[in-house]
């Protein structure tokens, strides 16, 4: 099921993030050339009809388990056939699936680390000597994917962060990690071995969890700088790190599939172009549509939650547009479509841009209507039908507000989601005063 995020909003204002029930606070991608780029890619007009002073507060939406919102394909944690670990290492793993693969209530997160750091601190001591064992090897990458895992789940996110950078120094080497570009060059050579490019997209999964990380743990040391003064420095460290990361993701992608789109274009005697279509079928065929949506999405999301949407709507803008905006019909496609309407739709209320937020939501309540009994269509629908009513509160329609927060309220109680009738009727009170 959805999760309901509430934030107070306006141009400086928070928006919730996918999976997370915190409001988050944002760094701005470094880079001017990055920011130009992602700008260049916007193709809505901003007509800001609201008043800057006034305050609202919308309802943000996140798709449920599985692919969690385009999960990324590239992060992959995978282990080789049992055979090919020695002996103790393979007790050790075993031990550490005990304890790891477990139902929640019933795991022992603390020992399932201890094992796997033991298993990968003797595969890192035979890799020296043995090359079947060396420290970039899937199985031994793999091992250190879990570790980092692991970590997280535990909430030791100073011990995910160097796993995370332990695993990109191992798939990439430290030049590799310095500058996207190398692996934009490797990625378009037509001659590199398929194992090499499956690893640059491990990293590229890798470095987007590890952009995450970041940002969880800027967030926390935030939480904590309201009684330890310090921790707001090393909030904006991590945020600083968090925006490093996502950039270099977005570089590594967007870099590639211009220079692929433009090669396929001069393929076809067609221009060249600075802007790529954004025509999933155009996307090289090692970018599937989840890597890319997915990406987007959390860097958007990134954005939108530093009040930087001249950076996060376009992002949005073109996910959706590698989605087709829902028109082939497929069910998972039209509900995730109707999510990315919703974070639209919120970006043009934290803008001020109504004539824009009105038409997201609407666009996205068509969409949400085609299935019903989609969990993700339902809740996006909830979410949207809330996010109308506030767009006509801003432009002083308030008897259609009211229609719109009191349907929100109805059918978000009939499903059982308590914070988001709870925001609805918040809402409905606000307007009766």
């Amino acid at each position: 099921m959805f999760r309901y995020f509430a934030a107070t909003t306006a141009r400086a204002s928070s928006t919730s993030r996918l999976g997370q029930r915190v409001v988050q606070s944002r760094r701005v991608l470094t880079g001017t050339t990055r920011i130009g780029q992602i700008r260049g890619m916007s193709t809505q007009q901003n007509n800001s009809l609201s008043d800057s002073n006034v305050r609202y507060t919308i309802m943000a939406v996140a798709a449920a388990a599985g692919l969690s919102l385009f999960g990324l394909a590239g992060y992959a944690m995978f282990f080789g056939p049992g055979s090919m670990y020695p002996k103790p290492v393979r007790n050790l793993l075993r031990e550490a699936g005990m304890a790891y693969m477990r139902p929640p209530e019933k795991q022992d997160l603390p020992k399932a680390l201890e094992c796997y750091e033991q298993a990968l601190a003797q595969l890192d001591a035979l890799g020296t000597s043995d090359s079947q064992h060396a420290r970039d090897m899937p199985h031994v990458t793999g091992l250190v994917a879990r570790v980092a895992t692991v970590c997280t789940e535990m909430g030791d996110l100073d011990g995910a962060i160097e796993a995370y950078n332990d695993l990109l120094e191992r798939l990439l080497g430290t030049d590799g990690m310095r500058d996207a570009t190398t692996q934009v060059r490797r990625l378009l050579d037509d001659s590199l071995d398929k194992n090499e490019r499956q690893g640059i997209l491990r990293a590229l999964g890798c470095a987007n969890k590890l952009a995450e990380t970041y940002e969880a743990r800027g967030q926390r040391s935030k939480r904590r700088s309201a009684v330890l003064p310090h921790a707001r420095a090393a909030s904006t460290a991590d945020a600083d790190m968090a925006a490093q990361w996502y950039g270099w993701c977005l570089q590594l992608v967007m870099l590639t599939y211009q220079n692929h789109f433009n090669h396929q274009q001069l393929a076809d005697n067609k221009p060249t172009t600075q802007t790529p279509s954004f025509d999933p079928d155009t996307l090289p065929s090692y970018f599937p549509v989840d890597i890319v949506t997915s990406l987007m999405y959390n860097a958007a999301t990134f954005y939108s939650g530093n009040a930087q949407i001249e950076l996060a709507e376009p992002l949005l803008q073109r996910a959706l547009d590698l989605m087709r905006h829902g028109a082939d019909g497929d069910e998972t496609n039209v509900c995730r479509s109707s999510i990315l309407m919703s974070h639209l739709a919120n970006t043009g209320v934290m803008s001020g841009n109504l004539p824009a937020a009105e038409r997201w939501s609407i666009d996205g309540l068509a969409l949400a209507k085609r299935f019903p009994n989609n969990a993700d269509c339902l809740n996006s629908f909830i979410a949207l039908t809330y996010d109308l009513g506030v767009v006509y509160e801003a432009a002083g329609s308030l008897e259609s507000a009211r229609v719109q927060y009191r349907q929100a309220a109805e059918i978000a109680t009939s499903t059982g989601d308590d914070d988001a009738a709870k925001l609805a009727s918040e809402a409905m009170t606000r307007l009766a005063r």
